[in-house]
């Protein structure tokens, strides 16, 4: 059996329950949310840990990264260094810097890592890949991939409180994993070549005045 460790008792709460259901053990949790944290490890009767580095010490095959995004690729490299595989919820990484990182330490250990891009995992998303797989559609000459996520007000406040939360600041190219995701899975291809369109900018446009937002409209063609 596998044992697993979890960072982030918020999102990865979803990951905890994961965990048990697909026949791994859960053994610690990490987070500086320190009420949830307490929580959660006496729900689960698991170890908790505020500090990662120490977390990283506990006895486990592996991690799941579930903490803020831009703090995903440094983690992930540490859990590597440590001997553990490696899930991270998206993104994997800011830059290109930290990618080439990431990649360069997944050669270096051999551990695995993943990815928890859950899009290509939907049903629809499944037979698709069947359908493309058994030849029964014929083979991608082009393709296009949109993921809509209609929010109401109350629902996107509670989920990103502030003008300054993280995920209103965040780029749609910095997120375009669901939208590209799928299109990847079902033809076990891997972009070699991005050609980008600029959108354009107008002062007196309101929608185009705010800041860039993970809901700005875009697209994978």
């Amino acid at each position: 059996m596998i044992k697993v460790g979890v960072v982030g008792v918020g999102r990865g709460r979803t990951f905890i329950n994961s965990a048990k259901d697909t026949g791994m053990e859960l053994v610690a949790v990490c987070d500086i949310w320190e009420e949830k944290l307490n929580e959660i490890g006496k729900q689960y009767n698991v170890a908790t840990y505020t500090d990662f580095d120490k977390f990283l010490e506990h006895d486990m095959d592996a991690v799941i990264l579930a903490n803020y995004f831009h703090r995903h690729a440094p983690f992930a490299i540490k859990a590597l260094d440590a001997g553990l595989h490696v899930m991270s919820e998206t993104t994997a990484v800011i830059t290109m810097a930290e990618g080439v990182a990431l990649i360069n330490k997944v050669e270096e250990t051999g551990k695995v890592y993943m990815l928890a891009e859950n899009y290509p995992y939907f049903r629809y998303n499944q037979e698709m890949r069947r359908l493309y797989q058994e030849g029964e559609i014929g083979e991608m000459v082009y393709g296009e991939g949109e993921y809509i996520h209609p929010d109401s007000v109350e629902a996107r406040n509670k989920r990103a409180p502030g003008f300054n939360h993280w995920r209103n600041l965040l780029p749609a190219t910095y997120y375009n994993t669901h939208a590209l995701a799928p299109i990847m899975y079902i033809t076990d291809t891997i972009p070699v070549t991005v050609n980008a369109l600029c959108i354009p900018f107008f002062d007196s446009d309101e929608q185009s005045s705010l800041p860039p937002k993970k809901s700005d409209m875009s697209s994978v063609i």
